[in-house]
């Protein structure tokens, strides 16, 4: 018969060795918040296809239209702007999501004990969810469009999977002040809100004048933005430098938020 431990803030490997084991519940966590986020809605999966299209077409106009600003390469100005949503959806729900999961879960974690971190983790599993349909939807637009990616396109999952990692380590290093401080809940969706105008998104970063695109890259979504318009973007330049900042940024944030969150785990119950 084997003997399972799981200690909170162990110092051994079995903490890890645990999350494995107990994969399954990070699933089953993940399918019960988008089970949740779409259940009695009269449209149902619709708000996945809906919102995003909604945002593209405001955006377009806004910036494409009355600005007058130029796309990528020579994708047309939507087909950009939605590319660039897609990433950015990503890293903001993963930030949201991962960094308010322990409050969402309180219920839970005072009845049993389970790996912590696996709460986050099915988190961001959920927040791929939309994510998903949102390619799907891109690769429509595109074949309706008649611009056809690529072979670039098939390193999107690289990107995609790095771009969803900048957003769990980021949001994990978070969810410990969003615990202990309550106004951290309010703050992080503010400021992700108004952190999408200084992104590449609804832009190209051609459009950033010469003179500030060294300080405008070293925001680490931006190359993880820039990163995926590129797979999409046929006859876009890749930016190295923004696209090294985020890597690195992404690599340090995760020893921070895995260190921290180990250290302030073992509180996490009687704080909630």
């Amino acid at each position: 018969m084997r003997k399972t431990v799981i200690e909170p803030n162990g110092k051994n490997f079995q903490y890890w060795k645990d999350i494995w084991n107990y994969r399954e519940l990070a699933f089953n966590l993940a399918k019960r918040d988008i089970t949740v986020r779409y259940k009695q809605t009269r449209i149902g999966l619709g708000w996945a296809v809906i919102a995003p299209i909604i945002s593209m077409l405001v955006s377009t106009f806004i910036f494409g239209t009355l600005a007058g600003l130029s796309s990528d390469g020579d994708a047309p100005y939507f087909i950009m702007v939605y590319a660039g949503s897609i990433p950015w959806g990503i890293f903001q729900k993963n930030v949201n999501q991962t960094s308010s999961t322990f409050i969402t879960n309180a219920d839970l974690m005072k009845k049993v004990y389970y790996p912590r971190i696996l709460s986050p983790i099915g988190a961001s599993f959920a927040s791929m969810f939309d994510s998903l349909v949102s390619i799907v939807i891109l690769f429509v637009m595109m074949l309706i469009a008649g611009y056809y990616p690529t072979v670039r396109i098939l390193l999107f999952p690289v990107f995609l999977i790095l771009n969803s990692a900048l957003g769990f380590f980021l949001g994990l290093f978070l969810s410990a002040f969003n615990v202990k401080w309550r106004d951290m809940a309010q703050i992080i969706p503010f400021v992700l809100s108004v952190a999408q105008y200084i992104c590449p998104v609804s832009y190209s970063i051609t459009s950033i004048p010469e003179k500030y695109r060294l300080i405008y890259s070293l925001n680490p979504a931006t190359g993880m933005i820039s990163a995926f318009k590129w797979c999409v973007i046929g006859d876009m330049t890749f930016d190295w430098l923004s696209f090294s900042v985020a890597v690195a940024f992404t690599v340090l944030i995760a020893l921070l938020g895995v260190v921290l969150f180990r250290k302030t785990e073992r509180n996490f119950v009687d704080i909630v």
